[in-house]
């Protein structure tokens, strides 16, 4: 006993293809919209998540898919950096006095005086 072919997606879109296809497009380009991938590969947005978070285990951490795990030699350079960072400060009480943050934004000291200057 068979069913007659249906028309429309499979029931399953999570296929082993499809799993592939959004693991090459965001090691393309790691900025990718989950909604462009479920357009380009005529997928649901929930089956990209579902996808990037439980079978390629990446979250979204600032606009970017990531890994979530790290290798052993990333988690021990971390562990370098880290250990390099205390024992600057524990050399130099300044330490944290001479480091400069910010947020990346570009700020302009241009205080126009008149309307004409501002139009400019």
């Amino acid at each position: 006993m068979k069913d007659d072919e249906r028309s429309g997606r499979p029931t399953t879109s999570r296929t082993d293809d499809n799993i592939a296809a959004v693991d090459k497009m965001v090691k393309e380009d790691r900025k990718v919209a989950s909604r462009l991938i479920a357009d380009t590969l005529g997928i649901p947005k929930t089956v990209v998540l579902r996808i990037l978070r439980g079978d390629l285990k990446r979250r979204k951490l600032c606009s970017r898919f990531v890994l979530q795990t790290l290798t052993r030699l990333q988690m021990d350079e971390r562990i370098a950096a880290c250990q390099d960072l205390l024992n600057m400060i524990n050399g130099d009480k300044n330490f944290l006095d001479k480091v400069i943050t910010g947020d990346e934004s570009w700020c302009f000291a241009n205080d126009p005086e008149t309307k004409r200057q501002s139009s400019e």
